[in-house]
């Protein structure tokens, strides 16, 4: 039972270790952003290159804009999409040279469409350039699929038909909200511009507040690890100190116990002694 409590202790305290170290390392990703410059408007982008022109590690939040938006709507020259990646599938019937035989084939296209793009807050514009590089690009995408496509898409296996399909489609809309963690700088226009940093890490999160939440999610789980090593500590130092308590009680009791043994052995040899007399 003894040996039982001693190895709860051990994994107690190693899980206290793992807890209290885990946490310090998310503690110190929070900490870690929360010393990133934020730019609360595009114009102060300016000042801040003035003063730091170089390695300038900047958070900003916008909206998605572009002069050049792919897919426009007629009667709105500014909507559309920056990103597009769509899957298509296509059936298409030809004629041989001579007129003869048909030739039925399906055909599969995958296309990707992007365009210049920017964010805006209404204070100026930032330039985003290679944003695909960011880490969460792929999270900020707009997916569009239809499950019920999935039996169109048999059922055209089946019984061919002319035309294409979009089986799948993804996109990054015009007037998303997003937060950008990169490095501010000026392209040969004199433009601001937010690009991948060369140490750093190049993000992006869908919303205005979500790197505001971000951080706050990393503290909440640095806490929670600290709460529970202390915990896990705490057990595992009441477990030593009870079993540390047993061991020299035990030792003291098993002490007086031999004292009072060779005291008896000393006075039946003092009385063995007198009666031989």
């Amino acid at each position: 039972m003894d040996l039982r409590m001693l190895q709860i202790a051990v994994y107690l305290s190693c899980g206290a270790t793992a807890c209290y170290l885990w946490g310090r390392r998310i503690k110190g990703k929070a900490d870690s952003f929360n010393s990133i410059t934020r730019a609360v408007d595009f114009k102060w982008l300016d000042d801040f290159l003035k003063e730091k022109a170089t390695k300038l590690l900047v958070v900003v939040s916008g909206k998605v804009a572009s002069a050049t938006p792919l897919n426009c709507k007629p009667d709105d020259a500014s909507s559309g999409d920056v990103f597009e990646a769509k899957f298509e599938m296509g059936y298409e019937t030809k004629l041989d040279d001579d007129g003869g035989l048909i030739n039925r084939c399906h055909n599969f296209l995958f296309q990707i469409k992007d365009t210049a793009w920017y964010l805006e807050d209404g204070t100026g514009l930032v330039k985003v350039v290679r944003a695909e590089l960011a880490d969460g690009y792929v999270d900020i995408l707009k997916p569009q699929f239809d499950f019920s496509l999935i039996f169109e898409v048999f059922q055209r296996f089946h019984k061919p038909q002319e035309g294409s399909k979009v089986i799948f489609r993804s996109a990054l809309e015009t007037g998303t909200s997003l937060t950008i963690i990169g490095e501010a700088a000026r392209d040969e226009a004199g433009n601001v511009t937010i690009q991948k940093p060369k140490e750093q890490s190049f993000r992006i999160f869908s919303g205005e507040g979500s790197f505001d939440k971000m951080v706050g999610n990393l503290k909440s789980n640095s806490e929670f690890y600290f709460f529970y090593s202390k915990i896990f500590g705490t057990i595992a130092v009441a477990i030593a100190v009870m079993k540390g308590v047993t061991f020299i009680r035990r030792v003291l009791r098993e002490r007086s116990e031999t004292t009072d043994s060779d005291s008896e052995d000393t006075i039946q040899g003092g009385e063995s002694e007198n009666s031989s007399l």
